[in-house]
């Protein structure tokens, strides 16, 4: 496939703002567009009416590409391209049972599939927007400019003209659509920094868009049961919500804001997945009812801080789950048992209801963590928490959550994210075991005895990879490439998490390197 031979010297940089009068689409079409030869012959007042026509609405489909192509076959393409975009945009009638959606769909499947026509169609719609005087052709040739900054960019050599483009468009008085502009420079800056969105949307995101409803109700849940209500664009990345929901809950500062994790959580089938800063979020959300998303901290780097509640009831509902649920790998020792009395009290104490009541014996194996339960007598437990009631007068709410993070942040494994592994390719290490990773090293730990049998550091960690089950009922896997260049290592692991565990690793990985 050739592409324009005008267009094949890119420059090492992108011009994303351009200055004073260059780069108007005139000066593109007068440089690159096939017409521009019949007007050079023009002077004057002419041929700026010339190239003025080569740029502006048209009612008339085009009998060639508005580029030089070389390969016939590009060409016929960006005129049957034209003509979708003509019909979109009502400027066309559409072929016999074709729906605006299918339109859509084939003009952005056409630049999924042939990067080359990215300028054309970019052009294409430029060119049907600008002094359109059908009102409804201008609003869905706008939606189109829309998707298409968001999903593809132009080259190197178009994309000054199109970012001076659209921002006249924004600050234009006569234009009714500088919202939109503006919309668009964001989405090509988010394409051009992180990538364009992965998936085309869904026939029921296409639809709301066409009925102006470009946001999507999102609910996002929070540790301790708290649901986060907001509303997601089209092409709202990770960082974006994550920025929003941890200023809601006093956490602006971008540092600790780094130690938070949006994750995708698929109902179906369990499948969790932390979602990178720069990912778009409707590509893990598509029209899929099934996904649920969740924000947890993932690194511990910067300190708490506690004045403000949903701040504190956040850290406390992850903690206390982590810690009642085996996400915080524990000791059986008489320290720790005692310690899970002392925590015992606390969490009692963050109930409102229950300041001045004993736990009952319910109530106390609720606040044992699982992996305890068979090792701690609950009549032994029972008696430790009434004694430790009886000797101090009880905390606040707030002040016993407080407590209770600060008591747990100092468990010798607090920090590592665990992942219950049932085989490893190592000999020296007991299988099944836990595998924990924090933001400096992934450690195995001795199921039983819960002692460290093996550290690997993550700045050692060389390459890694998923691996797939070996037999239907087997467990998928992951393998690590570690240690030196002079003494390299490999590991595999199989667990049920173990996709789970390979995106964290490269979230942490991600996110240590931004923090250095």
């Amino acid at each position: 496939q050739s592409s324009a031979p005008s267009l094949t010297s890119e420059p090492d940089s992108i011009m994303l703002v351009p200055a004073g009068d260059h780069y108007t689409m005139m000066d593109f079409a007068t440089a690159y567009f096939r017409g521009a030869q019949f007007v050079q012959g023009l002077k004057g007042v002419a041929a700026d009416k010339s190239v003025a026509d080569l740029v502006q609405h048209t009612k008339v489909p085009i009998q060639e590409s508005l580029l030089h192509y070389s390969d016939s076959e590009l060409n016929e393409l960006a005129i049957k391209n034209f003509k979708t975009v003509m019909r979109f945009m009502g400027d066309q009638p559409k072929l016999k049972n074709q729906t605006e959606v299918e339109c859509i769909y084939e003009i952005l499947q056409l630049c999924k599939e042939k990067e080359s026509l990215h300028d054309e169609v970019y052009c294409q719609v430029i060119k049907q927007v600008t002094h359109n005087p059908h009102h409804e052709s201008a609003l869905h040739g706008w939606l189109l400019l829309h998707l298409l900054t968001g999903y593809f960019l132009p080259s190197n050599i178009l994309m000054p003209y199109a970012t001076k483009f659209l921002q006249l468009a924004g600050t234009d008085p006569s234009s009714n659509h500088h919202d939109t502009a503006k919309i668009c420079q964001s989405n090509l800056r988010k394409n051009f920094l992180y990538g364009g969105r992965r998936h085309l949307p869904f026939p029921v995101e296409m639809e709301a868009l066409l009925k102006g409803r470009g946001a999507r109700r999102l609910v996002v849940l929070l540790p301790g049961d708290i649901e986060y209500l907001t509303r997601i664009q089209t092409f709202t990345v990770a960082k974006e919500l994550l920025q929003e929901i941890c200023e809601q809950m006093g956490a602006g500062e971008q540092e600790e804001i780094q130690d938070f994790v949006l994750f995708a959580t698929r109902s179906n089938n369990k499948m969790v997945r932390p979602i990178r800063s720069e990912e778009y979020l409707q590509d893990y959300l598509l029209e899929d009812k099934l996904v649920t998303i969740s924000l947890r901290r993932l690194l511990w780097r910067t300190p708490l801080h506690f004045e403000n509640r949903v701040y504190t009831d956040v850290h406390y509902g992850q903690v206390l789950w982590d810690y009642l649920n085996g996400r915080i790998l524990l000791s059986h020792s008489k320290e720790m048992e005692t310690q899970v009395g002392v925590l015992a009290m606390l969490q009692h104490w963050a109930k409102t209801q229950q300041q001045s009541s004993a736990p009952s014996r319910e109530e106390l194996k609720e606040y044992t963590p699982k992996t305890l339960e068979a090792s701690i007598s609950p009549q032994a437990l029972q008696t430790q928490v009434g004694m430790l009631l009886g000797a101090q007068q009880p905390l606040p709410p707030l002040e016993a959550k407080i407590q209770f993070i600060e008591h747990v942040m100092k468990l010798p494994f607090f920090g590592y994210n665990a992942y219950f592994v049932k085989r490893v390719s190592d000999a020296t290490i007991l299988a099944p075991c836990f595998f924990g990773v924090n933001k400096e090293e992934i450690i195995v730990v001795d199921r039983t005895a819960q002692v460290v049998s093996c550290v690997i550091l993550l700045r050692e960690l060389q390459k890694m990879r998923t691996l797939r089950p070996v037999s239907d009922h087997g467990l998928p896997g992951i393998e690590l490439n570690y240690g030196s260049a002079t003494s390299p290592r490999t590991m595999w692991l199989e667990l049920s998490q173990a996709k789970e565990m390979y995106h964290t690793i490269v979230v942490i990985l991600e996110k240590t390197e931004l923090h250095h």
